[in-house]
């Protein structure tokens, strides 16, 4: 069964992108409240740490004086109305670390020309169109340099990041026709460690996997409950809270 953009387009899900693909792998129920139903999950400060600290890095790369309350306050109102703030609390504390943690990446790279920062890239995989934006690629001449930084509690590789990046590679040598360096920078707290990928085969065999089953469930369902009905939720699971537990309760009932 061939890949359509039609079966994607019906449930609005085009251009596809990793963050729905890995969406749909690992968490097929949270993929059904944010993407079939549109109840759209709210924001944690865990989920906006690597925003912030990513601007920081971006904003010192160009040269500007790394106010660091003024990123702080910003967080802090964005969470304002949050309904866990000692969580809040929390990630203030752990960004001004995070961020130290990223400076041995600024001395690596700091003589590189930064090629470009949240750059748009497209491509298709298994007919179907995907976009993207990368975190921090640097000119090195007739090669890119991409590092995609990885805010974490603890020190772990994920093989949805070396996924995340396969695409990307994929869509920046289809876009400038020169080879493409991809490095996971990761840092913690109190560690940080930098990932040189090295791409095989089977990365790009998982990726067209996920598309292909992707598209058949989207083709097989008429309605969201067809969904609700092929994926069941683990209500034990760590995910569930009281913003999200309402919209759990709406769609399966439980």
């Amino acid at each position: 069964m061939e890949c359509s953009n039609d079966n994607f387009a019906k449930w609005d899900l085009l251009p596809m992108s990793f963050s729905k693909l890995n969406s749909f792998k690992n968490m097929p129920v949270s993929f059904i409240i944010d993407r079939i139903y549109g109840y759209k999950s709210v924001a944690t400060p865990a989920m906006r740490t690597g925003n912030v600290v990513e601007k920081m890095l971006h904003d010192y790369m160009q040269g500007m004086d790394i106010q660091l309350n003024t990123y702080l306050e910003k967080f802090a109102e964005q969470f304002s109305e949050y309904y866990d703030q000692d969580d809040v609390v929390k990630y203030l504390k752990l960004i001004p670390e995070f961020y130290k943690q990223c400076e041995p990446l600024f001395n690596k790279l700091g003589n590189y020309k930064l090629h470009s920062y949240q750059e748009e890239i497209r491509t298709t995989i298994e007919n179907i169109d995907f976009i993207g934006y990368t975190d921090f690629i640097f000119d090195g001449g007739d090669e890119l340099f991409v590092y995609d930084l990885k805010t974490k509690k603890q020190m772990r590789k994920q093989k949805s990041d070396e996924l995340q990046q396969w695409i990307y590679k994929k869509a920046l040598e289809e876009k400038y026709n020169k080879k493409v360096n991809c490095s996971l920078y990761i840092v913690t707290p109190k560690k940080h460690e930098e990932v040189d990928i090295q791409f095989t085969d089977e990365h790009e065999i998982e990726v067209c996997n996920v598309v292909k089953g992707m598209n058949k469930v989207l083709s097989m369902c008429d309605e969201k409950k067809d969904f609700a009905y092929l994926y069941q939720p683990d209500c034990d699971h760590w995910i569930w809270n009281e913003t999200n537990i309402p919209l759990r309760k709406k769609i399966w009932g439980v």
